[in-house]
């Protein structure tokens, strides 16, 4: 008798529990409203030359030029998040390298097999 998990059977189909999340038919019904509304929005664009396919032109553009200059501040964000939290790694390593007595040893001898 094995212990753990049992093996999975090659070609058997993997289960999911059925929740909220894993609803397929809700997730459907989103992608189907999604394409619609995609459809639509071509559909406007289509008519270029009238004043409303452009407008909406101008709209989606100004719609991702924000996306975009939100995305780059986020960039920066996690590029200054990563920096410091190397620079906090890189001290805290300094300092369980320069503990004294015993307690140094301990930390030194414990971040080995980390």
């Amino acid at each position: 008798m094995g212990r753990g998990r049992p093996k999975r059977v090659a070609g058997a189909p993997e289960r999911r529990k059925a929740g909220p999340g894993n609803d397929p038919g809700s997730e459907i019904s989103r992608l189907r409203r999604e394409l619609e509304d995609a459809r639509g929005l071509l559909r406007q664009i289509e008519l270029g030359g009238t004043e409303a396919g452009q407008l909406v032109v101008a709209r989606r553009l100004a719609a991702l030029e924000e996306e975009r200059q939100i995305a780059r501040g986020q960039a920066v964000e996690a590029a200054l998040a990563r920096s410091k939290a190397e620079a906090e790694l890189k001290a805290l390593r300094d300092a369980i390298r320069h503990a004294p007595g015993l307690r140094g040893w301990l930390l030194r001898r414990a971040g080995r097999g980390l």
